[in-house]
């Protein structure tokens, strides 16, 4: 059984470690990143364990203000290799909707490697749509996708 639990700083060793596996370098974020998002307070982060408490994935969102209403950006999803098509990114993405429903966002966006077409299909199962690209936003040569969902 799988919980989701709330992040905490004591786990941002294996955050880092985890972020390594699932991302390149230059896309991977630094521990110094990775330690930001997870104490800033306007950031919501979420990890998924199993029972013996092992971390098999972690997802951090963070909200902000445009035009006086709350919106969403998710900064990452991550989900160990030995991990994926378990439901645990599904998990996930749910804790950190319902953490933006319950801030009152009206919507959640992201950015995603063009080539990451597995990540591009999980996301266009939760609602999201494609809303544009970014060149070069990965490393200065891949361009991302963004993409955006409404939560109302």
């Amino acid at each position: 059984m799988i919980h989701i639990r709330r992040i905490e700083r004591e786990d941002l060793d294996e955050l880092f470690a985890l972020d390594k596996i699932c991302f390149r370098p230059g896309i991977a974020y630094s521990k110094a990143e990775l330690n930001y998002f997870i104490r800033h307070p306007r950031s919501l982060s979420f990890a998924a364990v199993d029972p013996s408490k092992k971390l098999l994935g972690f997802a951090i969102v963070e909200s902000n203000l445009e035009k006086g209403r709350r919106v969403g950006h998710i900064v990452t999803i991550d989900v160990a290799p030995e991990a994926r098509r378990k439901g645990i990114g599904r998990l996930l993405m749910e804790a950190m909707i319902e953490g933006l429903i319950a801030i009152q966002a009206i919507a959640i966006r992201l950015e995603v490697a063009v080539d990451n077409r597995e990540a591009q299909s999980f996301y266009q199962q939760f609602g999201f749509s494609v809303t544009g690209r970014i060149p070069g936003f990965y490393m200065g040569t891949l361009d991302a996708l963004t993409m955006q969902k409404p939560l109302n």
